[in-house]
């Protein structure tokens, strides 16, 4: 299996190739430059000596040239065709200069001079062919060996310069690397602590407003997050093997009591205690169910959608019919009163507030339900109930998990309910509050915002 590169040698790679391309194309660019260079002044020089005499030369001038008349004989030379179709090498001793058909073009008038780069056996030529005075066509060429050896030198500069623009670029793209991955590091050994000691406390450090520090906030809130939620649910299990406790143990009191003295026990009293037995198990039964529903309101992200509240509330007046049969429950709603929530969550916390009114009252008790909705988007529902007016120092503490009055610890009930309605208020942003009814009784008002998160 392939081991992948890691993005600090990715970002070096990525760097060095970079600077590699850009210093091969100045590279290349500055031979191209120079050659044209040398190439124009070799022309130069050709066409300065095509202004002089050597258009003039006839043939038995050219016969008493020197074998060697130039200083350099290996960088010029000149070869001369004349119409009687004899020729003359300047120096008389090198091999003759290619001939071409733009040469001919030359001599035979179709064309005044031409350039060109040719090769031979002793290196390359620029060629200058031009038309003589008397008919005769004259090739000049200078050598290019020199311009060869300038840019062969430049070439070898170049290389050198290009490994070296290479290496400090991987240098460099290092060094940036590992600076600029600072902060993912830091990510990756904050993960691999969390992951080791599950501490969600220690935050990460942030520094500067770029994509880097942005991703570092964004996982500190996530930290924030599931620390709270691991707190909720740390919390929650506390809350909930304490109070699991006491049924428990009377359940298997009294279970142990069958067991060992059911035979001994009269009739009546085997019959309260299993029907305290089938009591405890559903309060238990209850008590577990709420549980359930305040755990799966703290960690079930339930999307938010345009929601009908009538409907909701109607729905869940439904619900807890069903559990208190003798109880009127009365609907007072506009047409339609639509806002942004999670439904699941908001009934739940709805079925509660009405169980809550139902379950401390009059057996056949009216309970008036208003739902309103404000101009600023807010949608309020009111419970009303005939409850005992809960008293003022209670007012908060009631919606506390399971606290419960002194007055209704005798009602079977697992304190939870009005916890679960206020963690839905907390979900939507919203309020959860309880006053004391003109004319007795309670009234639970639950604000939405209509900004579910």
């Amino acid at each position: 299996m392939t081991r992948r590169r890691s993005i600090s040698g990715r970002l070096t790679l990525i760097a060095a190739a970079a600077v590699t391309l850009v210093a091969i194309a100045v590279g290349v660019l500055a031979l191209l430059a120079l050659r044209e260079t040398l190439t124009s002044q070799a022309d130069r020089e050709l066409q300065h000596m095509a202004r002089g005499p050597i258009r003039d030369l006839s043939p038995t001038a050219a016969a008493q040239i020197p074998p060697s008349p130039l200083e350099a004989p290996q960088d010029l030379r000149m070869q001369i065709k004349f119409p009687g179709g004899g020729s003359a090498n300047i120096p008389r001793d090198t091999a003759p200069l290619p001939w071409t058909a733009a040469d001919q073009a030359v001599a035979d008038g179709q064309r005044s001079q031409v350039s060109y780069t040719t090769s031979t056996d002793e290196g390359r030529f620029r060629i200058l062919t031009v038309k003589g005075s008397d008919g005769q066509t004259v090739q000049l060429a200078k050598s290019l060996q020199s311009a060869d050896a300038t840019l062969r030198r430049l070439a070898m500069i170049v290389a050198g310069l290009i490994a070296g623009a290479a290496i400090i670029a991987g240098l460099a793209g290092r060094l940036i690397a590992r600076a600029g991955l600072r902060p993912v590091s830091q990510l990756t050994t904050a993960a691999t602590r969390i992951a080791e000691t599950r501490d969600l406390s220690e935050p990460i450090p942030v520094t500067g407003d770029d994509e880097i520090a942005t991703l570092a906030q964004a996982f500190n809130n996530m930290l924030s997050r599931l620390g709270d939620a691991q707190r909720q649910q740390r919390d929650l299990i506390e809350d909930a093997a304490h109070e699991l406790r006491t049924p428990m143990a009377s359940m298997r009191t009294n279970i142990e009591l069958l067991i060992h003295a059911g035979n001994r026990l009269a009739d009546n009293d085997k019959t309260a205690l299993l029907a305290d037995l089938n009591l405890q198990s559903t309060e238990l039964a209850d008590l577990v169910a709420s549980l359930v529903d305040l755990a799966r309101s703290e960690t079930v992200e339930e999307p938010a959608t345009q929601t009908e509240l009538s409907e909701l509330t109607a729905s869940a007046i439904g619900l807890a019919e069903t559990h208190f049969p003798q109880t009127v429950f009365r609907l007072h709603a506009p047409a339609a009163v639509t806002i942004q929530a999670r439904p699941g969550t908001l009934q739940r916390a709805i079925v509660n507030l009405l169980d809550n009114a139902a379950k401390f009252g009059p057996e056949k008790q009216t309970i008036d339900i208003h739902l309103s909705k404000h101009r600023d988007g807010t949608a309020q529902l009111s419970v009303l109930d005939q409850n005992p007016v809960i008293p003022e120092n209670e007012r908060t503490r009631i919606f506390q998990r399971f606290h419960r009055l002194d007055t209704a610890r005798a009602i079977p009930g697992s304190g939870l309910g009005l916890a679960i309605a206020h963690q839905a208020a907390t979900t939507h942003q919203g309020t959860i509050t309880v006053h004391p009814r003109p004319g007795g009784g309670n009234e639970f008002r639950l604000t939405i915002t209509g900004a579910a998160r």
